[in-house]
């Protein structure tokens, strides 16, 4: 049957099937040759955007720019598109002074004067001005609603300039089917209640899925809410499954967002002509605690119900202990009905996680819906055993442990290997069942 792998943080894991196991798929990607080249790409999409005129026809000497850049959560070459970004900044005539540069955290924590020097340059971070991001701050500004009413308000530095200059990058998003484009806004630089009820009451709904835009009604709100906020122009990297870059597309938010999901699309969608049995699927190059948790998505696709997923965890970041308190408690109290005692508490805005940010709640939410349907084995090192069976899963400290274990489920099973599972869009057969 061959050798197969998982690829994590550390490289590869090498590892084979029992030979009473059926392998459907190895869903591995070929890496990419040699180096990109961000700079180059940036300079010459700037050239061409699309549904935009180039920034040197819309941008005077006298405008004030606010340039929305994601945070540290993806290794995207945001550097470098930031870097080319203020040297056309420059070539307008454009004053530092003028230019501030807004840290997207939505709901994170504010970076430190190292991260940022890290993340963005150091020479940047001396010369122009950097803000974090405070999604409760008193001056936000009000720039719409939500469908229920709720007041939404954005940065007020964001809302004060005459241009807005998002900078972030596509990959395949579980609620928004992709992220980047206009997600750097909202929730990007939106207010803490808004972004909480938006993520709670439009997520794991209708269809807001992995890879989906149209008829997406978490992405359209966060698109009209976008443009009531004034978002001009969007430079975003299309990353691959190593967070490698593809492509730079730039122009107006909605229309180059499509186009980068296009290439996205082309470049991370693996088929699968019947879902499996058994998923066997990495983080990678997922790591923060509450991020780990997106590739449940992708194997939920592929996997049969009361299947196995096996989940390969690298966790750089530990989730707090108030996560897996949650998770005990909300399986003790909902037992035999996860899912819609989740989608139910979710659709009256009322978070499983008190006063904890949305990630940590859509986080719990991913591992409650799989749990409802599949059995899950996390093979990890980073996280104990202990915490691993109060989240509802079965541990294992290798792979080979978690194939045996899973043995107890299902009998000579079918498989799907997922080498990077953090960045993949699965597309399903019409037999898939």
């Amino acid at each position: 049957m061959g050798t197969l792998f998982i690829k994590t943080l550390n490289g590869r894991i090498s590892f084979e099937l029992p030979s009473s196991f059926e392998q459907l798929t190895f869903a591995k990607f070929e890496d990419r040759p040699g180096d990109t080249l961000p700079l180059q790409l940036t300079e010459t999409a700037l050239k061409h955007p699309i549904a935009s005129p180039n920034l040197h026809k819309r941008l005077t000497p006298e405008d004030t720019v606010s340039v929305i850049i994601e945070d540290l959560t993806r290794n995207s070459p945001k550097k470098y598109l930031l870097q080319v970004i203020l040297t056309e900044l420059e070539s307008i005539g454009i004053a530092d002074k003028n230019i501030k540069i807004i840290i997207a955290l939505g709901t994170h924590r504010a970076l430190s004067r190292a991260e940022l020097e890290m993340g963005y340059g150091k020479e940047i971070v001396a010369r122009y001005t950097f803000i974090n991001h405070d999604c409760q701050a008193g001056d936000l500004v009000r720039i719409g609603e939500l469908d229920s009413g709720t007041p939404v308000k954005i940065n007020r530095h964001v809302a004060e300039a005459t241009y807005r200059i998002g900078i972030g990058s596509i990959f395949p998003h579980p609620m928004n089917g992709f992220g980047g484009g206009c997600k750097i806004l909202f929730p990007g630089v939106a207010d803490m209640d808004s972004i909480l009820e938006h993520h709670l009451k439009y997520s794991f709904v209708g269809q807001s899925f992995l890879g989906n835009l149209a008829g997406n009604e978490f992405h359209r709100i966060v698109n009209e809410l976008a443009k009531a906020g004034g978002l001009d122009f969007i430079l975003n990297s299309v990353l691959d499954h190593n967070d490698q870059l593809v492509e730079v597309v730039c122009g107006e938010p909605v229309l180059a967002h499509l186009e980068g999901a296009r290439i996205c699309r082309e470049t991370v969608s693996r088929s699968f002509n019947e879902k499996a049995d058994l998923t066997i699927i990495s983080t990678f190059p997922y790591s923060e605690g509450p991020q780990m948790m997106k590739p449940f998505a992708p194997a939920a696709m592929i996997t049969r119900k009361n299947g196995v997923i096996i989940l390969v965890a690298d966790c750089t970041v530990p989730l707090p202990d108030v996560y897996f308190e949650t998770c005990e408690q909300f399986q003790k109290d909902h037992i035999g009905n996860l899912a819609d005692a989740l989608l139910k508490s979710f659709a009256d805005n009322r978070p499983v996680i008190k006063n904890a940010p949305p990630e940590l709640n859509m986080s719990l939410a991913q591992v409650m819906l799989t749990l409802n349907d599949f059995n899950v084995i996390i093979v990890t090192r980073d996280i104990t055993e202990e915490s691993v069976k109060r989240l509802g899963c079965i541990y294992a400290d290798n792979i080979e442990s978690a194939i045996l274990q899973s043995q107890n489920f299902v009998s000579n099973p079918t498989v799907h290997v997922i080498p990077s599972g953090g960045i993949i869009l699965p597309v399903v057969g019409i037999n898939s069942g």
